[in-house]
């Protein structure tokens, strides 16, 4: 049996969230230092995959052929455009013989 009375806790609309500042707009290129320095990780994590795939001397082409990831993928993460699950971050990991906390680090 359900007691009709009022909710004992009054309801409160929560605070919305300060909005994000953009990104500035006169940067020529997406690796820039103000696009490295950003709050967006998956910007983050884009310059830090491009950065070891090239210190590896590997291709987008030769990354998704030994990963087993899309080539396509991985220039949408490195460019910050789409962001990566746990398991393919494990993969990356992995393939790169490093641990994931070696592979996030500096993100």
């Amino acid at each position: 049996m359900y007691l009709n009375r009022p909710f004992p806790v009054p309801f409160q609309t929560p605070n919305p969230a300060p909005p994000i500042a953009p990104l500035p707009q006169n940067s020529t290129s997406w690796l820039s230092a103000e696009r490295a320095s950003s709050t967006y990780i998956t910007d983050r994590f884009g310059i830090r995959l491009r950065t070891l795939r090239k210190a590896r001397g590997m291709t987008q082409l030769e990354m998704s052929i030994e990963f087993g990831i899309d080539r396509s993928f991985i220039s949408d993460v490195e460019r910050g455009k789409k962001a990566i699950s746990l398991p393919l971050l494990e993969v990356i990991a992995i393939g790169f013989g490093m641990s994931m906390s070696d592979l996030l680090s500096d993100v």
